[in-house]
């Protein structure tokens, strides 16, 4: 009898969908300033609400900007310019319905599915290749 090969968990397939996602942030926000400090420099995908405590909002294109290594893993203060610099990148009125989102999501509750992760991945693949 052949054994059932194993499925990814959840959290395997949200760390394989990080990776063409961090890479279409970081392509579509290329030439562009470090949403925090403003300085023109290699970009990773920093997250305006932090994925461990706004999970719903991982891939929530407008809560990720391309940010400096510097701000995004260094600086405790980083989002005191990243929310000045994100207003003027997206307008208030997004910065409002982030905002209402993550209000949302931590009143309510968010399960990623399967299916929903697996059709993420493949169309911010399709985005970077």
């Amino acid at each position: 009898m052949k054994k059932k090969p194993k499925s990814k968990t959840i959290g395997q397939l949200l760390k394989l969908c990080q990776v063409p996602f961090n890479k279409f942030i970081r392509q579509r926000d290329e030439g562009l300033p470090c949403i925090s400090c403003g300085e023109i420099k290699e970009h990773q995908a920093g997250h305006y609400f932090a994925v461990k405590g706004y999970t719903g909002l991982r891939f929530d294109e407008m809560n990720v900007h391309g940010e400096c290594a510097g701000c995004n893993m260094f600086n405790e203060s980083h989002l005191i310019g990243y929310g000045e610099n994100l207003i003027e990148r997206i307008g208030q009125d997004e910065v409002d319905k982030l905002k209402q989102r993550a209000k949302d999501y931590k009143n309510g509750s968010h399960k990623w599915h399967r299916s929903d992760i697996i059709e993420k991945t493949a169309y911010y693949k399709s985005l970077t290749k």
